[in-house]
């Protein structure tokens, strides 16, 4: 195997460990989209806010 393909192996593990544990915690209010943090105004609407999902 090579270097590169071990690196490239590595890496998509990695990520996969990363993507697959990450939850979306938080939801916009208006537009009820799950989002992976929390911002002033949603980026997928522009309206606010966008609050832990536990709080709706």
């Amino acid at each position: 195997m090579s270097l590169f393909t071990k690196v490239g192996k590595k890496f998509e593990e990695t990520k996969q460990s990363v993507i697959g544990s990450k939850q979306s915690t938080y939801v916009c209010h208006s537009c009820e989209e799950a989002v992976a943090e929390e911002y002033e105004h949603c980026p997928h609407c522009g309206e606010g806010p966008v609050e832990l999902a536990n709080n709706c």
